[in-house]
Order: structure tokens, then sequence, then C-alpha cells
């Protein structure tokens, strides 16, 4: 199955670049609203979780992984910042095209994104970019910081128009980076840890409020499984029980496949004994990987109470993320 699931991402990709299909679309169901949809996203979360598990690949998969590295590679370059610094936005940036295929929000620059810590995160990650390179992203997240109750913390944006914001899955993705370079914890690393400790107790209560652009206690509780799996803190190890409780908590009633997939990964990541799912690649319908909340940048009491409402939200899915997490999933129950 492992070798069927990069064969088949190595195949979506090459269909996307013929234009026969997309790696990604953004939709809303309840209002008949779907659109094909071109993001870094998709492509570096994909790519880094390839590159995560390659380890395990026999030499034919390493083969068709290396054919998707290179062609995922090659694409990072129409995402960068406009102003040819080493960030990277969600949409193509020279020229902008900022939600494409619509009708409305891609003709108008107020929708258009700045540049982010996400994504420019996962790219550094997957493009194995240099330590000193990290650094450098690093002081470019300095000042674009925000005061969270008086003390600095990474603030989501490096636009300058955007509201301030924290987005736990984000930040735990910042971290991860930095982790991964052994870089030096400063006050803003630590205020940014504290946050994120805290944040443990209004995952299943309050998931938007955390995470705006996952908002989802599922994917929220995998991004901290995954930084805690691979790095040790202990402001975060003091809250794994609490963690690996809430996950045992939400898969009694997950209904959605991909969802139980993340919780199951999770709890392996955290140590747990599991029994291994029957794996069907066709149930993900109902799963997203990201969301946009437009109402939310509004600062007014009314953009508020609606940003977090479903029907005023744009969900976005990507089959070859979907594959990738399926794979990483599969791989956890190989590993000896």
């Amino acid at each position: 199955m492992i070798s069927g699931i990069i064969s088949e991402i190595a195949k979506k990709l090459i269909e996307a670049d013929a234009g026969k299909s997309t790696i990604s679309v953004r939709k809303n169901d309840l209002w008949a609203y779907k659109r094909a949809d071109d993001n870094v996203f998709a492509l570096a979360s994909t790519l880094f979780l390839l590159k995560q598990n390659s380890f395990f690949f026999t030499k034919e998969q390493m083969l068709v992984f290396k054919e998707i590295e290179k062609n995922i590679l090659s694409k990072f370059h129409l995402y960068q910042n406009k102003d040819g610094l080493e960030t990277f936005n969600f949409y193509r940036t020279k020229p902008s095209k900022h939600f494409p295929n619509g009708i409305f929000m891609g003709r108008f620059d107020h929708f258009r994104l700045p540049d982010d810590i996400d994504d420019t995160a996962l790219v550094y990650l997957s493009a194995e970019n240099t330590k000193e390179q990290t650094l450098w992203l690093k002081k470019q997240c300095k000042t674009h910081e925000d005061k969270l109750n008086g003390v600095e913390i990474y603030n989501t944006w490096f636009g300058k128009n955007m509201p301030k914001e924290q987005d736990v899955c984000a930040l735990l993705n910042l971290l991860y980076l930095f982790f991964n370079h052994d870089l030096p914890l400063e006050s803003i690393d630590k205020n940014t840890l504290e946050y994120l400790a805290k944040s443990v107790d209004l995952i299943l209560t309050q998931p938007f409020r955390i995470s705006r652009h996952y908002a989802n206690s599922t994917l929220i509780i995998y991004h901290y499984a995954r930084f805690m799996s691979d790095f040790s803190h202990p402001l975060l190890n003091s809250k794994k029980s609490q963690l690996i409780c809430l996950a045992l908590d939400l898969i009694k009633k997950e209904k959605v496949f991909m969802n139980k997939i993340l919780l199951e990964t999770s709890l392996k990541k955290f140590g747990e004994k599991r029994e291994k799912m029957n794996i069907e690649t066709n149930k993900n319908q109902d799963f997203y990987s990201f969301i946009g909340a437009p109402f939310a940048p509004f600062d007014n009491p009314a953009a508020r109470i609606l940003a977090d409402k479903k029907w005023a939200q744009i969900f976005w899915k990507s089959e070859i993320h979907e594959l990738a997490l399926l794979l990483e999933y599969l791989i956890l129950f190989e590993k000896k």
C-alpha cells in the first residue's frame, strides 16, 4: 500500500502540471462553493511528511519519491516573497494569484494574503534550508512579533496590515523548524512555549480561538504530537498525559475517517499502544486540513461573532496531503 500511495501522489502532481486535476480545492458545502486551488501549503506539507518517512522507503519507492521531491521543490519559488525575501506566501506571488479560479476574492487586493510563518516554516523544513537561513528567518519573525498579555510572542503574519494573531498549529510548525536546527531559546521562544502549554486546556472547547487556520481539535492535537514526538521541552512534556486523554476521548465518537487516522497517529507518536486500523483511501470527503475565516481580520463585534461560524468559513482539502498523512500512519506501524 505504501508503494501505491507514493505512486498516486506522483501521478496527481503530474496530472496537476498537465491541467487535468488540481493539488487542492477550497470549498464550503453549505453554499455549494467549490474551486480548484493552487497553494504552497499542500505542496510543502506533503513533501515534509514524505521526507520525514523516507528512511523507510525501498529503493524503488525512493526513486518515485525523488521525482516527487524534484517536482515540488521546483515550484516553491512561485510562492516566495514578492520582493525576493526568503519568506513564503500561501498563494503565488509574482504576480499575485490569490484565491485562483474564483469570481470575487481574487479580484481584490483586500483579500491578498501576506506571507506567514506557517507556510514559510513548512517550506524551510521540506526544502531543508540551512541553519543560517533559519537564523535569518527567526530575526524576521521577531520583527513582526506580538505582545500577548504584555509578553512577546511570535505572530502568524509578516504583513503590516493584518491583525496580530497566534495559531498554535502554525507556532508548533515554526518551533519545529527552530528546534530542528537547535537554535538557542530566547525569551520569545519561551513565551511561545508557555502559550502553547496553556492552550492545551482550550483544544476541545475553543479550537477556533487558539487555531484560526486549523480550528479542529483533532488537527491541533496532531500538531502537538508531531512536535513532541521529535523534540522535548518540560512545558509541553507536562501536558502529554492531558493530550493523550483528549485524543482518546475524541476517538470514541469520531466519525470522519481521516480524523481517526490523525488521532491514531497522534496516540502512536505519544507512545501509546494501538491496533492498526483498516485503511481505506476513499473515505476522506468530510476531512479538511486548513480553513479560512474571511470575517476574522475585521475588528468589530459583528465580524467576531460571524468569524467562527461554519457557513462563514472556507475549507481546504488536498488529496496529496491526505495520502501523505495515510502514509505516515502506515509507516508508524512498520517501525520496529
